[in-house]
């Protein structure tokens, strides 16, 4: 009985990686998407869905990457959002200099209560901006990290020089987001989510489906860098999703 079992747990596990390795990457059009995180409804759904197992596992392997790169001095996190990740930095990594920027004033008041929950409030200040206008000073900036934020920016290329702009010398980006041709499998476990497991509000506005289909490919990141003057730039690509990552 014991060989039977061990039989079908083998052709389980086989199954599931041709599932998800196996299939085809999706090809498809990119569907820009702003959330309207301006409605209060929707930024608590967002604030529950990023409590979810799969976000908080990601955001340590955002953190393990981030470490990689040793950064010092005043890091800004771009897309903020409701400060799961800046405030995790700012337990893990004491001695940096912290700013979370996001466009939405509704979900940053959601961020500034867990700063003050986390007692990292002395830490960590918040800023209301967008990529295309950070608020911030030329070469003041050291860091800058970004997650599941790209596929929003209205004009990335706008973007990516605004961040060139705020970055010292020799200063660093790393930027973590959805990949718009991730294994079909994906997309099928993404529908599920949205039809069934998130808030209503987020189910009204078809997310967290909307953000893959809105995110950007390899090659079309390597086409926004040469447009811009960074340095040593690397895309790292994963399953169903992608660092990049570069220095001014």
């Amino acid at each position: 009985m014991s060989y039977w079992y061990a039989f079908f747990v083998i052709i389980g596990i086989i199954s599931i990686l041709i599932l998800i390795f196996g299939l085809p990457r999706k090809k498809s059009t990119r569907q820009p998407n702003i959330e309207g995180l301006d409605n209060p409804e929707v930024a608590k759904a967002f604030e529950k869905m990023t409590n979810f197992l799969p976000f908080k596992l990601l955001r340590r392997k955002v953190i393990s990457r981030l470490k990689k790169f040793n950064p010092s001095g005043k890091l800004v996190d771009i897309g903020c959002g409701s400060g799961n990740l800046i405030i995790q930095i700012a337990e893990k990594l004491p001695k940096l200099n912290l700013v979370g920027v996001d466009i939405s004033s509704e979900i940053l008041e959601l961020a500034k209560k867990r700063a003050i929950e986390k007692k990292v409030d002395n830490k960590v200040e918040f800023k209301n901006g967008t990529v295309e206008k950070l608020p911030f000073p030329n070469n003041s900036i050291d860091f800058i990290i970004s997650t599941f934020s790209l596929h929003h920016w209205v004009n990335p290329i706008k973007a990516f020089k605004e961040i060139y702009r705020i970055l010292k010398e020799s200063g660093t980006f790393l930027i973590f987001d959805f990949r718009r041709d991730s294994r079909k499998f994906f997309y099928g476990f993404l529908t599920f989510i949205t039809k069934v497991v998130v808030p209503k509000a987020l189910k009204n506005i078809n997310e967290p489906l909307n953000s893959i289909q809105a995110s950007y490919t390899v090659d079309e990141i390597h086409q926004f860098f040469s447009q811009v003057s960074f340095q040593n730039t690397e895309i790292k690509p994963f399953l169903t999703w992608m660092f990049i990552s570069g220095k001014k």
